[in-house]
């Protein structure tokens, strides 16, 4: 059967793959110098890569295409094999064994560090034997072009590694790779400090690339790139040009207008710097429930406090780069480094988000207006309660005698307070931080009407204690006015903290406003 045709076999071309290609095809891209006998190859069944010499069928195919072409000779050295990241037609991801080639890797790093003393002792001979005959000049440039032909050989199989996708290769090669850049500043372009990652954007590799390999006397660089392996558990690559075991903080918080069955979400974690690169753990919600689709603010940063003392001297000398945005309360002052950019979570930004985001939208607007009607409610039955409460007593304390009608007027206003502070306190129980920040729009507001309760109830107590414990006065009256002036301050802001949002204008979205609180 004629397999000319057959589209089967993947290529490796600088540094990607291509495929599936037909005999022909191959044989084509040979032709045009793209391919050649020491270029890797693979098809269905194959349990590796190998270069195309190795793979006596598909030579035998091209050569039959071109029976008058002479045959390549096979290379004496073969470049290191890097293992690609292919899909074939019928099959999964093939993951070739890293031992073969970190070996090369070892093995190229010995290579590197000998040639160097190999080229000195070559100098060497010839400054001695300067006058020497033809045949040992001829010796020492052999020796220097095969020292030479060891160097590139070394070089090649560095850059082939330091291309490679496998993440757990490339950390075991990371140190030599570093040195070798350090050492050799002229193959920074050619060695990649960061993995391939399939699962990351180009524009985003490009950014990983350039803060990692960016010298840091040009100033501190973080890149960040998303992981798009699973759209619901999000995790984030990160480099930087900062030294080796530098600890970063990842805060990400949710834009609350754009994310979907919730109103907001704030998470961090920290990170740890191994040459300049590393990875964050999934975020997810309480639970290890998924995130809300919906647009996110990353922000990622050093803190000086959490490194050792090598990484906090090289901070402590850098000059403060934390950017033009305004930055969250989360972020602390004494960050060195900061950098902030946005990215859509959990999938695509398709009709279906759109639309179930508008129905979400209609009940936050719904539950908004509740919530507004409900916090006028509280607002207005706290502040008649204290000018009541207060007034009552204050006339009583202020008497130079108590008559009956005043003690019956104190007794019915504070036995009204203490049937709706018992009322109000078993709702307020169930506020909790976690509760006010998911489950209400106005979720802040409630929490000023929590503390004006707070505040309105210890003050009353202590009033109540005093006509029927006879307190001391000149103490009862210090702590009585610190108490009153706690109250008074807590039903300011809770009333005029309310006004604001009656009177606050919609959103862009639509949606009511929390400006203000």
């Amino acid at each position: 059967m004629n397999t000319e045709n057959e589209k089967k076999w993947f290529v490796y071309i600088g540094d990607h793959h291509e495929g599936p290609l037909s005999v022909r095809e191959v044989f084509d891209k040979k032709q045009q110098g793209q391919v050649t006998l020491e270029s890797y190859v693979w098809r269905e069944g194959m349990a590796d890569w190998l270069m195309l010499h190795q793979v006596p069928d598909l030579e035998n195919e091209l050569t039959a295409l071109a029976p008058m072409k002479s045959v390549e000779a096979a290379p004496v050295a073969a470049p290191i094999a890097v293992e690609p990241e292919v899909l074939s037609p019928k099959a999964e991801s093939v993951e070739p064994s890293p031992q073969p080639v970190t070996k090369t890797v070892e093995k190229a790093a010995s290579m590197m560090e000998s040639v160097s003393p190999k080229v000195q002792e070559a100098v060497s001979i010839k400054k001695e034997k300067q006058k020497s005959t033809r045949g040992a000049s001829g010796a020492i440039k052999g020796l220097v072009i095969a020292t030479g032909v060891i160097a590139l050989v070394a070089i090649g199989g560095l850059i082939a590694v330091s291309r490679t996708s496998n993440a757990s290769l490339h950390a075991r090669a990371r140190p030599i790779l570093e040195s070798v850049v350090a050492k050799a500043p002229f193959l920074k372009s050619a060695i990649k400090l960061v993995p391939r990652l399939a699962d990351v954007k180009p524009s985003e590799l490009s950014e990983l690339d350039s803060a990692r390999s960016t010298a840091l006397d040009a100033g501190a660089r973080i890149g960040i790139g998303l992981s798009n392996s699973d759209p619901n558990r999000p995790s984030f690559y990160l480099t930087s040009n900062l030294p080796n075991q530098t600890q970063l903080t990842v805060l990400l918080i949710g834009e609350p207008d754009t994310l979907l069955n919730r109103l907001q979400y704030t998470g961090q974690m920290n990170v740890t710097l191994s040459h300049g690169f590393t990875k964050s753990e999934v975020f997810l919600l309480e639970g290890g429930q998924p995130l809300p689709k919906g647009d996110y603010r990353v922000y990622v940063y050093d803190s000086l406090e959490q490194q050792d003392e090598a990484a906090k001297a090289e901070l402590g000398g850098l000059n403060p780069n934390r950017g033009t945005e305004k930055l969250p309360t989360e972020v602390p002052q004494s960050a060195k480094v900061v950098i902030a950019k946005k990215f859509f979570l959990g999938g695509e930004r398709d009709q279906t988000y759109l639309t179930r985001l508008k129905a979400f939208h209609e009940n936050i607007r719904q539950k908004a207006d509740r919530e507004l009607s409900e916090l006028h409610q509280y607002a207005e039955t706290l502040i008649l309660q204290h000018n009541s409460l207060t007034g009552e007593f204050q006339k009583m304390y202020k008497a130079k005698k108590v008559t009956a009608a005043m003690k019956n007027a104190w007794k019915k206003d504070s036995a009204a307070w203490l049937q709706i502070s018992g009322q109000l306190d078993q709702t307020i129980q169930t506020w909790s931080k976690e509760t006010l920040q998911n489950e209400f729009f106005y979720g802040k507001a409630y929490e000023l009407v929590k503390n004006a309760f707070q505040s309105m109830r210890t003050l009353f107590q202590l009033e109540i204690d005093f006509f029927e414990k006879n307190l001391d006065r000149t103490a009862f009256e210090i702590q009585h006015g610190k108490l009153l002036s706690e109250a008074r301050d807590s039903l300011d802001l809770m009333k005029n903290k309310t006004e604001i949002l009656f009177k606050a204008p919609k959103a862009q979205t639509g949606l009511p406003s929390r400006e203000g609180l």
